[in-house]
């Protein structure tokens, strides 16, 4: 009994930190205001389920959009989890706190004092189950409450391109936002999202997420993923391009005549 109790004792410390020091750095985001930091309120995101992820498969395969049924189905086999990804984990005891985890090699989550948690294959929106089982083992009736954040780069026509982590229910649209906002010169609507250098995403997909106010959990997005934003393509008017050929035709005429003199 005492060995349970100084486990639980010492779980119970892991869980334990300042509030301030791990939920403000990692939700920084009051500037966009459109995404509510679920975590922080106690609310938890609508993740897609593995049955309907299931049912976006068959519907994908049956219409012949392969590209999303290959996302999908690699999404069920493999899970949402990826090496380098983070988890804001909330465990609500007497002395509610909450601490920031990586996922480390192997797709686990370490435990001080604890076995470790394998995320080989698990959904989002399986996440808190597995870990209240998890934790269960060594506290009583634990109350979990986690946030998956994604590593992903923002690149191109945007003001501070690079990498972050975000929440994975942000809003793509915000997404960019989070990057400083596009440049001058971006041609926001031919946005596209890579993986592994392979377009994804096409525009016309990402057009319709802006509109639609698209999670990057609903575009089924990884650790990784690139959201590209191009720069406009600067085409000449007609009228400007048979001004230069014209122009270009005089110049030839006159240096023939000059030849023949």
């Amino acid at each position: 009994m005492m060995i349970r109790d100084s486990v639980m004792t010492k779980a119970a410390i892991f869980s334990v930190r300042l509030v301030s020091r791990v939920l403000i750095p990692a939700f920084a985001l009051c500037a966009l205001g459109a995404t509510s930091l679920r975590a922080q309120v106690g609310d938890q995101p609508n993740y897609e389920t593995r049955a309907s992820l299931e049912a976006e498969a068959r519907s994908a395969e049956s219409t012949n959009h392969m590209t999303e049924a290959l996302l999908l189905r690699a999404r069920l086999k493999s899970g949402d989890f990826q090496e380098g990804d983070r988890i804001v984990v909330k465990v609500e005891s007497d002395s509610s706190a909450a601490d920031t985890m990586q996922v480390r090699a192997g797709k686990v989550l370490q435990f001080p004092h604890m076995a470790e948690l394998s995320l080989d294959g698990v959904l989002r929106s399986e996440l808190n189950d597995k870990l209240r089982q998890h934790l269960g083992k060594y506290l009583k009736n634990p109350e979990v409450r986690a946030t998956p954040l994604l590593p992903l780069a923002v690149l191109g026509s945007v003001r501070n391109p690079g990498f972050m982590y975000v929440p994975a229910d942000y809003v793509l649209r915000d997404l960019i936002m989070r990057a400083g906002g596009p440049a001058p010169e971006a041609d926001v609507g031919e946005t596209i999202v890579r993986r592994s250098g392979k377009t994804i995403r096409d525009a016309q997909n990402v057009r319709e997420a802006f509109t639609n106010g698209m999670s990057l959990d609903r575009l089924h997005l990884r650790a990784g993923d690139e959201v590209y934003v191009p720069a406009q393509q600067h085409r000449f008017q007609l009228s400007t391009i048979l001004s230069i050929v014209s122009a270009a035709a005089a110049v030839s005429v006159a240096a023939i005549q000059l030849g023949n003199h």
